[in-house]
């Protein structure tokens, strides 16, 4: 669960906590990172320590320093909390950092999140990864939901424009399988429709809210799956 990384959590030394700072999309600034070298410095032991879930941990503050590191934070910018969107969002570095992307999956990322957020009442953190090429250094194959970044062409006149494939259904550790593809070359454009689309499938039609995405999608055929979506979108 990607949420247990992000807030203040109590280490093992008594009197001592860590905090988890949330980096939208994996993306920090040059004065960002000098800023949160001081605040460890100054209010943790000095340790900043980087995760897989592309959020950043500051190790070793005394409880009565907590508020202030905190506030200290959110004078950067950052923040120690993230939607359940947010909070199991993984983007790669994408076509403007790497010749073998195919689309800006950051740019992308960041889309989906600001359009579900808005619509989509989420209750529980889904894995939502973005990955921009077959390599999937962003492991799009084991998110509850995983991009897969393509070129679309509307027709044989048009320019191909930056997409995805859509899978569902990925897992690791005691859930470990491979995402099915859902939904094959859907314009970029058109993502954060999409999987809004697939988010109110699961709440309207989840079991009891006890019931993860993962249980959901896998008690489905995929034909079934891509029904009960495209339904969701005519209503």
């Amino acid at each position: 669960d990607r949420t247990a990384h992000i807030g203040v959590h109590p280490q093992k030394q008594e009197g001592l906590y860590w905090i988890g700072i949330v980096l939208p999309v994996g993306k920090i600034t040059a004065a960002q990172m000098r800023g949160l070298a001081s605040i460890a410095h100054a209010q943790g032991d000095g340790d900043l320590r980087l995760t897989v879930w592309q959020n950043l941990l500051l190790s070793g503050v005394p409880e009565a320093h907590l508020a202030a590191a905190e506030n200290a934070v959110a004078a950067l910018g950052l923040s120690t909390e993230a939607s359940a969107i947010r909070a199991g969002l993984v983007a790669c570095t994408g076509n403007r950092g790497c010749r073998f992307a195919a689309s800006d999956t950051k740019e992308h990322a960041e889309a989906i999140a600001r359009w579900c957020e808005k619509r989509v009442p989420l209750d529980v953190p889904v894995n939502i990864h973005l990955t921009g090429c077959h390599h999937s250094c962003a492991q799009h194959y084991i998110g509850d939901i995983g991009l897969l970044a393509c070129k679309v062409s509307a027709s044989e006149d048009a320019d191909a424009v930056e997409g995805y494939h859509i899978h569902v259904g990925g897992g690791f550790g005691p859930d470990a399988a491979l995402a099915r593809e859902l939904y094959r070359d859907v314009p970029a454009d058109d993502a954060p429709r999409r999987i809004e689309q697939i988010l109110r499938a699961y709440l309207g039609r989840r079991q009891s809210p006890a019931e993860s995405f993962l249980a959901f999608t896998r008690r489905h055929e995929i034909a079934g799956l891509q029904a009960i979506c495209d339904a969701e979108a005519a209503e």
